[in-house]
């Protein structure tokens, strides 16, 4: 990216768009359990911003998706996509300590279209949707779910898109540290 804001805005879009896909996991739901699946709807207001500039499915350029489409075809999107964030989650932690190349594990499945995902990510007011989400529905605990939103260090918002204007750290330099 050509300069801090951009390089943040990427590297939080992408942690965004790999959130985006796995929190509408439902480990109560037997027949529509969705999760990481190479799947979001682009059009669904909670996913605003994600298809401008992180994952570009039409003929638009996008680097993410131009990087797949070149080198990575034959992985799946949301193998793609994990594995990114992976690397975008060690590249910026501190000395690199997040590694998580060890833990991960290849063979999720894409999926063409995900209907109702978008309705299963949470909202952002309160602990009563971070219980939901996190908790109840995806099993996480309490201290997991805390660790999840620790994300949010990264990156930046976009008025048009989140309702936050600017970086959830004091600067752009520090938003691209996880």
């Amino acid at each position: 990216a050509p300069d801090d804001a951009a390089r943040s805005h990427f590297l939080g879009g992408l942690l965004r768009l790999v959130a985006h896909d796995f929190m509408d996991f439902d480990r109560n739901n037997a027949t529509h359990r969705m999760g990481p699946d190479g799947c979001f709807e682009p059009n669904e207001e909670i996913n605003a911003g994600l298809s401008e500039g992180i994952w570009c499915d039409s003929e638009s350029e996008c680097p993410l998706t131009t990087l797949y489409k070149n080198k990575y075809p034959n992985l799946s999107k949301a193998d793609f996509w994990i594995a990114s964030a992976n690397a975008v989650i060690r590249q910026t932690s501190v000395d690199n300590g997040l590694d998580l190349r060890s833990t991960f594990q290849w063979g999720r499945v894409d999926r063409d279209s995900c209907p109702g995902s978008a309705l299963r990510l949470p909202s952002p007011v309160g602990c009563t949707q971070t219980e939901d989400v996190f908790v109840t529905r995806m099993g996480l605990t309490w201290r997991h779910a805390t660790a999840l939103m620790g994300a949010h260090t990264l990156g930046r918002g976009d008025i048009g898109f989140s309702g936050h204007e600017g970086t959830w750290s004091p600067n752009n330099l520090d938003a691209q540290v996880f």
